[in-house]
């Protein structure tokens, strides 16, 4: 998986995070013939499996094990996604984390630095390094959150680095909109995967449903896929019209 046939007229996308319940949707939903996916992950364990299914699924792949928090592993896998052509053509920005589930007075330092390291330094380091490898037509996804849009309690470190994702954007769109390239956030409510499982627990409740069914209009949690679909859509070419957009998929939470 790692010695790739990078030809021109394929198109390259680049998936942080790959190893999760949405990284991995992600993955298959851009999976098709003749494309090259990089994926990328800290835990190598979880992100080859997703490559070998996107593999044979029919896509070029390169699995890249990297910390997002740290420049050199992501200059590492901006330049692994451009290969020998020097070109990324999308990047699903898509890498987080929750931290732990606790009143804000309980929060400590080095728990908030480490959601801030993942979910804000992350965004902004694979910005800093996938955008000189775009071209006009290029596209950048960040994952935030519905958390970026409204507040939750007991996850003031992940709703407050939701809020910087959308910022991020939002700069983001501005500055590169003269030169071709589009920046969007996507705003996930809860998905069904780990990291549902582990705010409902923090929570004290559960039934993953059941925290959905209370708080979310259309009465459940999205299946990864339902969000991963609107990124590839962001992604493509139908929505060459659409930057700075901070995009609900949510079921009507933040309504």
């Amino acid at each position: 998986m790692n010695s790739v046939n990078w030809r021109t007229e394929q198109r390259r996308y680049l998936v942080t995070g790959a190893g999760g319940a949405l990284g991995s949707a992600i993955a298959r939903a851009l999976a098709s013939a003749g494309v090259c996916l990089t994926l990328v992950d800290r835990d190598q364990a979880s992100l080859l499996p997703v490559a070998h299914a996107a593999e044979q699924a029919g896509a070029e792949v390169v699995a890249v094990t990297a910390d997002v928090t740290v420049e050199e592993d992501v200059r590492r896998y901006a330049e692994a996604a451009a290969g020998d052509t020097g070109r990324i053509d999308g990047f699903a920005n898509n890498a987080g984390v929750e931290g732990p589930v606790m009143p804000l007075v309980d929060y400590s330092v080095a728990d908030f630095d480490s959601v801030w390291a993942v979910n804000v330094r992350g965004v902004f380091l694979g910005m800093k390094h996938a955008v000189p490898l775009m071209r006009s037509g290029g596209a950048i996804v960040n994952t935030a959150s519905t958390g970026g849009l409204v507040g939750a309690v007991n996850l003031a470190a992940y709703i407050a680095s939701k809020h910087a994702v959308v910022g991020l954007t939002r700069a983001a769109a501005l500055e590169l909109a003269p030169v071709g390239i589009r920046v969007n956030a996507v705003c996930p409510g809860p998905i069904r995967g780990r990291m549902m499982t582990s705010i409902a627990a923090g929570l004290g409740v559960e039934d993953v449903e059941a925290v959905s069914s209370s708080k979310v209009p259309l009465g459940r949690p999205a299946d990864p896929e339902e969000v991963a679909g609107v990124i590839a859509f962001l992604l493509g070419t139908g929505a060459s019209y659409m930057t700075g957009a901070a995009v609900p998929v949510d079921g009507g939470r933040s309504t």
